[in-house]
């Protein structure tokens, strides 16, 4: 008889001190859930979603620094400075796309390519904010311009080490 309750014992402890039954989500299709994966829940649960129009605003506000007569930019020295600048609010990738096809470097020094501004978003315009997941949204939003007619611009938006950053932008 001792032998059964002992080995009664060892089962039960088997069983309750497993990883499966310590981590196991009761209504989610009986699969197990792993710390990691409630941990990384919580936190897409709980970050809140970007402030998207300031950072659009932001990374087209500092696309357009002051330059002189010859256009060139008063701030900066080279490209890289100036994406550099724009990694707090977008990623190297996009950064690097509208930096290298708005400046030119000459002599050591920054110049502006004297154009209009790409397409972008209208802060005064009604846009709509979509949320893909906890870390990831879109903004959408629908313009009409003399020079571009009517177009719709979507720019995305990842959470990376913590805060929110324009990880691209498309236009059609």
């Amino acid at each position: 008889m001792k032998y059964y309750a002992t080995s009664f014992l060892i089962v039960m402890l088997a069983v309750f001190a497993s990883p499966g039954y310590l981590t196991h989500s009761p209504g989610a299709h009986d699969q197990p859930v792993s710390f990691m994966e409630q941990r990384a829940l919580a936190e897409e649960t709980a970050a809140p979603k970007p402030d998207a129009m300031k950072l659009s605003q932001e990374f087209i506000q500092k696309l357009t620094p002051q330059v002189d007569e010859q256009y060139r930019v008063k701030e900066y020295s080279s490209k890289e400075e100036l994406i550099r600048n724009l990694s707090s609010i977008a990623s190297k990738k996009i950064a690097s796309d509208y930096v290298n096809g708005m400046f030119e470097e000459r002599s050591g020094k920054l110049y502006i390519i004297p154009t209009d501004l790409p397409p972008w978003v209208e802060k005064d315009k009604p846009y709509e904010l979509k949320k893909l997941s906890g870390t990831s949204y879109h903004l959408i939003q629908k313009n009409k311009s003399d020079l571009y007619g009517e177009y719709s611009i979507t720019l995305g938006f990842e959470k990376v080490n913590s805060h929110w950053v324009i990880t691209f932008a498309s236009i059609n």
